[in-house]
């Protein structure tokens, strides 16, 4: 993943969700078909929220200095910085980045035609929707989390032919040289300080970012399908 800040990289973390996975595929031919794309945001996505996530018991006995200063970094987001990084972030543009992913899966693997608007006749509707955006403060850093759910409908029948849900979390960290190990550990506790410093321009950059993951992540689980129906 490419750097967007000097002192910012994102190691990325998959996690699936639990909601079931439909793909009906088989029965309905969508190569080269004319298709519409919409995105939207669910309302407990729109705006960003911030969660702090609980220690466990073996987090809450560590004494050592990096536990320490990793708590006070996760706790010094003051209501002020909350307001400015939530002001940033537009969840529209989280929902656009996510669909682009699932777009080009179709284009690149089926041929799909998309169209600009139901008035070009599209013979398929996919929807994409965000249900979270959120940035998520612990003991060791500060991530940012999203959730989104895609689906392909058949415009004819109303039948859902494909769909998918996936979350992405994504720790951030400072990445700078260090001349140890501890070092850099005790470098990434200072993340939430570092993120709430940046402009609103390179919050939204990284929230982005997370959103293109996630729209991926979608967009991969749909081509290992295309592959299972041809292997068929």
């Amino acid at each position: 993943m490419k750097k967007l800040l000097p002192f910012l990289f994102f190691p990325v973390i998959i996690f699936l969700a639990g909601c079931a996975h439909t793909n009906e595929l088989a029965k309905y031919d969508l190569t080269g078909r004319r298709m519409l794309f919409s995105d939207n945001t669910s309302p407990n996505a729109k705006s960003l929220q911030f969660v702090n996530r609980v220690p466990d018991k073996k987090e809450k006995d560590k004494t050592d200095l990096l536990s320490i200063m990793a708590s006070v970094g996760s706790d010094i987001l003051s209501e002020t910085s909350k307001n400015k990084i939530a002001g940033a972030v537009s969840t529209d543009s989280v929902a656009s980045y996510v669909s682009g992913g699932l777009k080009n899966a179709l284009v690149t693997f089926l041929n799909v035609n998309p169209v600009n608007s139901i008035n070009d006749s599209p013979q398929f509707l996919t929807e994409t929707v965000i249900n979270s955006c959120q940035l998520v403060t612990g003991t060791q850093n500060v991530s940012i989390y999203v959730e989104a759910s895609s689906r392909i409908i058949d415009r004819n029948s109303g039948n859902i032919v494909w769909d998918d849900n996936e979350s992405e979390t994504v720790p951030i960290e400072k990445n700078e040289a260090a001349s140890n190990d501890n070092s850099r550990a005790l470098n990434k506790v200072f993340s939430a300080v570092q993120l709430s410093s940046l402009s609103p321009v390179e919050i939204q950059k990284d929230i982005d970012e997370a959103a293109s993951s996630a729209g991926r992540m979608i967009g991969d689980t749909f081509r290992k399908d295309v592959v299972k129906l041809r292997n068929k």
